[in-house]
C-alpha cells in the first residue's frame, strides 16, 4: 500500500540523511544564498528524486559508509538541481506560491532567486565532479539540458492548444528526465553486474511522467491547501495540460478555449475547469498515469533488487497515483 512507503523505517532514515545533508552541503559564504536555499528546502517537498538515488543504490547492494559518504552527496546534488529548477520556473511563470507559501522570488526578488538557482546548479555540478563517475556526470548533464529544453518549449506554447506528443515532450523535459537521472545514478553506484542503468533510467522516466500527470490532474480537482497552489493555475498561466487536451474534441469551439488560455478571468477559468472534470479529463489523466506506472513496474520485475527495496519502490508507485498533494 502507498502509506507503507513514507512510514518505512528505511525511508525515514534516508529522509533524515537527505535533510541533514541538504543543509550541510549548502555552504555559500553569501548569507542571502543560504537564506533562499533554506527558505525553499525548508518549505517541504517529498524528496522523491534523492530517495530514488538512495533506494536503488541500496537495492543494488550498496551499504554502510559507502552509501553515506559517496551516494548521499549525489542524492543531495539531484535535489539541488530540482530546487534550482523550481526557483527558475517560479520566476518564469510568475508563480505567487510554492508549497503553500509565497514563492522565493516574491520574498527575495527575481534577480536574487535566479542567481541562487544558478548557485544550486553549480553546487550540484561540484558534488557530481567530486563523488560521481563519468557516466553519472553524462546522465545528469543530459537531464539538465533536457530540463531547459522542456521549460523553453512550454514557454513557447503558452496560450496554445497543444497535442499529446508536444505535451509529453514538455513534461519529459520539465520533470520526468530528472526522475530518470536519479534512478540511473542510483543504479550506476551498484556493484551488481546484472544492474543496467538504462533500465532504471526508463523506470524513472515512466515514474516521472506519472507524477506529472497526477500533478496535472490535481490542478483540476485537488484541494488548494494540500496541493500548495490554487486550482486551475495551469489554465491561468495559459498551459494546456493532459486533462484539457484529453477532452478537447468534446469541448466545442476551441477558439473560445484559446481565448481563456490567453486572457481568461477567474469565472471563465473556473467554468472550463468544471467542464473538463465533467467530461472525464481528470479520469483520463489518471488512467494515463497508471499506464506509465505499469511500464515502470515491468522494469522493476526484470531487475533483481533486494526484497525490501523492491517492495518500497512498488509502494512508491502506488503513492504517486493515489496521492492528493
Amino acid at each position: 500500500m502507498a502509506e507503507n512507503f513514507f512510514s518505512s523505517p528505511l525511508v525515514k532514515d534516508f529522509l533524515s540523511l537527505i535533510e541533514t545533508n541538504l543543509k550541510g552541503y549548502l555552504d555559500s559564504h553569501v548569507k542571502t544564498i543560504l537564506d533562499i536555499g533554506n527558505y525553499i528546502t525548508e518549505g517541504g517537498g517529498k524528496r522523491l528524486r534523492p530517495l530514488l538515488v538512495l533506494l536503488i543504490a541500496k537495492g543494488g547492494n550498496v551499504e554502510g559508509e559507502t552509501l553515506k559518504n559517496k551516494v548521499v552527496p549525489l542524492a543531495v546534488g539531484i535535489e539541488y538541481i530540482h530546487t534550482a529548477s523550481l526557483l527558475h520556473d517560479d520566476v518564469v511563470d510568475e508563480a505567487p506560491t510554492r508549497r503553500g507559501k509565497p514563492s522565493a522570488h516574491k520574498v527575495f526578488g527575481n534577480a536574487v532567486a535566479v542567481l541562487t538557482g544558478d548557485y544550486m546548479y553549480a553546487n550540484a555540478l561540484y558534488l557530481f565532479s567530486r563523488y560521481g563517475n563519468k557516466k553519472m556526470k553524462e546522465v545528469v548533464s543530459e537531464a539538465v539540458k533536457k530540463m531547459a529544453e522542456g521549460q523553453v518549449l512550454e514557454l513557447k506554447k503558452v496560450g496554445e492548444l497543444i497535442d499529446e506528443e508536444t505535451y509529453f515532450q514538455i513534461i519529459d523535459g520539465k520533470n520526468a528526465v530528472l526522475f530518470a537521472a536519479a534512478a540511473a545514478v542510483g543504479a550506476l553506484n551498484s556493484p551488481c553486474l546484472s544492474f543496467r542503468w538504462e533500465d532504471f533510467w526508463r523506470f524513472g522516466l515512466h515514474l516521472g511522467r506519472a507524477f506529472q500527470l497526477v500533478d496535472d490532474a490535481l490542478d483540476y480537482e485537488g484541494n488548494a491547501k494540500k496541493v500548495g497552489k490554487p486550482t486551475g493555475q495551469d489554465l491561468k498561466e495559459g498551459k494546456t495540460t493532459y486533462p484539457l487536451l484529453s477532452v478537447l474534441d468534446k469541448l466545442g469551439d476551441q477558439k473560445e478555449i484559446k481565448k481563456v488560455l490567453l486572457n481568461g478571468d477567474e469565472q471563465e477559468v473556473s467554468k472550463i475547469v468544471n467542464l473538463v472534470r465533467k467530461l472525464g479529463g481528470v479520469d483520463n489523466t489518471k488512467k494515463r498515469a497508471r499506464e506509465e506506472l505499469f511500464r515502470a513496474r515491468e522494469v522493476l520485475k526484470s531487475n533483481k533488487l533486494n526484497g525490501e527495496v523492491g517492495n518500497l519502490l512498488n509502494s512508491l508507485l502506488d503513492f504517486v497515483v493515489e496521492r492528493t498533494y
